[in-house]
């Protein structure tokens, strides 16, 4: 159930390091395919949380429906609705990462 707050934290805590990694090392001023360096890697980071939440959506949403079993029924649905509020919290979390100067 709490999975999918597992990965946006993972996610946050991953942009911010690379974040203050990429403003230390200088990392804006090298270019690579028309972006710098600190820019794509965040990209990277966000993009494969992102990709990771999709997966777990979609693997939630595969769980058999045990039509006997309110408990199991109940645990599938909150796996759901918490897995969908953590993809929209990483895509809400990354959002600015296209849009802004990483590094003032």
């Amino acid at each position: 159930m709490v999975a999918g707050f597992v990965i946006w934290a993972s996610a946050f805590v991953l942009l911010y390091a690379a974040l203050s990694a990429g403003c230390a090392f200088g990392w804006n001023d090298v270019r690579v395919a028309d972006l710098d360096l600190n820019r794509l890697i965040l990209m990277a980071i966000w993009i494969g949380h992102l990709l990771l939440l999709v997966g777990l959506q979609i693997y939630c949403l595969l769980l058999p429906r045990l039509a006997d079993d309110s408990t199991a029924t109940f645990t599938r649905r909150i796996a759901i609705g918490s897995t969908a509020a953590a993809l929209v919290a990483t895509i809400w979390t990354g959002l600015v990462i296209p849009a802004v100067s990483p590094c003032l």
